[in-house]
């Protein structure tokens, strides 16, 4: 115990609490009913990229040797490993490889944390660099994975005070913001170096470039935090519920003022009135968007504008004249009927009335359905045959 208290061992990811401090209770009970716990380790419940169960696929031993360091330490009589549901081919080469230890291999990706309320939990990397703190190998370092137009780089060890420009290597003038974990920053964060205060949580930094639109990407993560969620804590459930509805409006184009300060309200609540990561952290994107990229929000509350041109409720669309054909693809896929014409003549769009929907893109084999990237060209205002429309 005090040599883990000296290397200043946290728990990874999201509990970044003292590992010294964190089983003291257990070590100096003398109530032997308190020591009667279960070891249970995992990665986060709302890590959904799982890069970090390379550590065991590479190194199966350490994190074997953390759990039973830990099991020792803690007087656990059972212990579990959670490992991603997919990995079966894993989990039968470690109950070949474990047999007789008296570990339960679990290929699920959620765990329950109210049934495993009375029980220890902890991170897989926690139990590998415990390892490694034992066989005097630790070196204060995160595993650390760099995510870059949706590719996953290997997995690499880098050593604490490393400077993120170092570890991404790209321009400033190529980034939008970095997420690390599930927050998300500015370029500025390009000067930040790795340290144990930063909590990754899923092992993974992401690079959102030029083309990227921060709302956009806070509605794609809230809807994956909802679609892993268990329901059980309402905070998670209903919380989630109400800010992912109020940003997917405001990419819509739906949005109001007072979503803002909902959304902060709500997400704070949400943040420490659930007990584990998906509810914990699943507004902090969007929370650290509002408060880093807020000019965005206000483009799209008072300006009705995108910048990046992703939410195509803010980007007129229209008909090309000199390309449609006249072939009513356009108005059969239509869901609002807004798209005016009748075979062999150019078509054309109710602005009004239309949802950006994106079905027409889809079916137009001619490409004449055309995002306007500045003044929409001259179009006719009546019925027009094919071919016939002249601009001047």
């Amino acid at each position: 115990m005090k040599q883990i208290a000296a290397l200043g061992l946290r728990e990874y990811g999201v509990y970044n609490k003292s590992l010294a401090d964190n089983w003291n209770s257990f070590v100096s009970a003398e109530d032997s009913e308190q020591s009667l716990v279960k070891l249970v380790v995992a990665l986060n419940n709302n890590d959904t990229k799982k890069v970090l169960v390379q550590l065991l696929k590479k190194e199966p031993g350490k994190v074997l040797q953390g759990m039973q360091i830990t099991s020792y330490l803690i007087g656990a009589k059972e212990s579990e490993l959670y490992i991603p549901a997919q990995e079966l081919e894993l989990k039968a080469a470690l109950e070949k490889q474990w047999e007789g230890m008296g570990i339960a291999i679990i290929a699920e990706d959620f765990v329950d944390c109210r049934l495993q309320e009375e029980n220890v939990i902890h991170h897989l990397e926690t139990m590998f660099f415990l390892a490694e703190a034992f066989s005097k190998e630790y070196q204060p370092s995160v595993y650390l994975a760099i995510e870059k137009g949706g590719q996953l780089s290997e997995l690499q060890k880098v050593p604490y005070g490393t400077k993120l420009s170092d570890i991404l290597q790209v321009s400033r003038d190529e980034i939008r913001a970095i997420e690390i974990g599930t927050k998300l920053y500015d370029v500025a964060a390009l000067d930040y170096t790795v340290k144990d205060t930063m909590t990754f949580g899923n092992g993974v930094i992401t690079i959102l470039d030029k083309s990227a639109c921060i709302i956009d990407e806070a509605e794609k993560r809230l809807a994956l935090s909802r679609s892993i969620s268990c329901g059980k804590c309402t905070f998670c459930r209903e919380g989630l519920l109400q800010i992912h509805s109020m940003v997917k409006d405001i990419t819509k184009g739906k949005g109001k003022n007072e979503f803002i300060p909902l959304i902060e309200e709500i997400g704070d609540a949400t943040s420490f009135s659930t007990l584990c990561s998906i509810g914990r952290t699943g507004a902090d994107f969007v929370l650290s968007s509002i408060s880093t990229y807020y000019d965005e929000y206000d483009d799209h509350l008072k300006k009705k504008k995108c910048q990046s041109g992703v939410c195509s409720s803010f980007v007129p669309i229209y008909i090309d004249p000199e390309l449609c054909t006249g072939c009513e693809d356009c108005l059969d896929v239509c869901p609002e009927n807004c798209i005016e014409g009748k075979a062999g003549y150019i078509h054309m769009i109710d602005e009004l009335d239309c949802t950006k929907c994106g079905k027409c893109f889809e079916v137009c084999e001619n490409e004449a359905i055309k995002k306007a990237s500045g003044k929409i060209p001259k179009l006719p205002d009546r019925l027009t045959k094919c071919g016939k429309f002249k601009k001047h």
